[in-house]
């Protein structure tokens, strides 16, 4: 049956698209927080201008079976190709991105998106994020680029996950052994102090939370002469409104360590699919030596795997912290290609040309 395409425009119509994304979603096994409607919506109302979301839902019989949503990058200046991004997109918050697309459709789907992103006035190229290298989408767009002569940029964009165990003692127990003794001298400290955890469970309280998870954060960066994340007020709304949707929902996972009614550290996190998503954490750089971070995280994790959750993923970037955790990789690839156009199709030829030049 023939597919046909509509173009839509705004955050009103992607707001109309919920329950036909999140059903597209779901049936491809998408990773479900950065790609549900709740997270691109909460992102784009923050960081993207009404005029600069737009995309196409693929229908079939009158009913969509994938859905396609960009944004158009701020100008990087006159020579800049002018690009666009997935809409959650565009910000180092959103990780394993794609696209909606019903199982088996991708190829023919991916061919008429190209095609009308390339009819659109002032568009040069497309610059997809974090797309999971076992992806459905990622194959059949590499094939389909392949097909036209499209050149493309590709970047590892590795995110870090750690596999839960059955207890906390077995957790533990996997952990190098420096780790080990820091995680059982940050917990033996935080109990011999008095520091107890706590969870937000109630929305009166969430709003000072929040406030607390910001100053701190701030205040940790600081003190290493940065200004940290929530500097910016667009991210404070956003996570401000995820930690709504999702304590609404029963999937927030924001915990604080208190002592003394004093907070010492947050850790702001998301269930979804019986996993935990760390998004955001902060804490009294006052309180650095007494570990009071790893204290709150041992903690929270405790009582993560006691709610059997499988497991706790780090989200975006590689480091050694996150691998002491028992961080392993979920190799994901940023995948930047030109539209069909003259000037595009050359600037990328050439830096092709400029990386190969390099290499040698």
């Amino acid at each position: 049956m023939t597919l046909a395409l509509r173009a839509w425009r705004g955050l009103a119509a992607f707001e109309a698209l919920a329950s036909d994304w999140d059903r597209l979603a779901a049936a491809a096994g998408l990773d479900p927080l950065c790609n549900g409607h709740a997270w691109t919506l909460a992102h784009a109302r923050a960081f993207t201008p009404e005029a600069d979301a737009f995309g196409w839902s693929v229908e079939r019989a009158g009913r969509p079976v994938a859905i396609l949503a960009l944004r158009r990058e701020p100008a990087r200046g006159p020579l800049a190709l002018r690009r666009a991004t997935f809409l959650a997109d565009g910000s180092f918050d959103s990780d394993y991105l794609a696209a909606p697309i019903e199982p088996g459709l991708e190829p023919e789907v991916l061919a008429l998106l190209l095609d009308a992103a390339a009819a659109v006035r002032g568009l040069e190229a497309l610059v997809l994020s974090s797309l999971p290298l076992d992806s459905a989408l990622l194959r059949a767009l590499e094939a389909e680029l392949a097909r036209r002569g499209l050149p493309a940029r590709r970047h590892p964009a590795p995110c870090l996950a750690a596999p839960l165990p059955r207890s906390f003692d077995d957790f533990v127990a996997a952990r190098k052994p420096r780790m080990r003794t820091k995680l059982r001298a940050a917990l033996r400290a935080a109990e011999e102090q008095g520091a107890t955890l706590e969870w937000c469970t109630h929305t009166a309280e969430l709003a000072t939370w929040m406030n607390e998870l910001f100053e701190l954060h701030t205040r940790r960066w600081q003190a290493e002469g940065r200004p940290g994340s929530f500097a910016d007020a667009r991210r404070r709304a956003f996570y401000t409104e995820l930690a709504r949707t999702h304590l609404a929902a029963g999937t927030l996972a924001f915990a604080r360590l208190v002592q003394d009614g004093r907070t010492l550290a947050l850790q702001l996190g998301l269930v979804a699919a019986g996993r935990y998503y760390q998004i955001q954490e902060g804490y009294d750089p006052a309180h650095g030596e007494e570990r009071v971070a790893t204290a709150l995280r041992a903690l929270a994790l405790r009582a993560l795997i006691e709610r059997g959750l499988t497991h706790y993923d780090f989200l975006g970037g590689d480091s050694r912290h996150k691998r002491d955790w028992g961080g392993e990789e979920r190799p994901c690839l940023t995948l930047g290609f030109p539209l069909p156009k003259w000037r595009p199709r050359l600037a990328y030829a050439l830096r092709a040309a400029q990386d190969r030049w390099r290499a040698r």
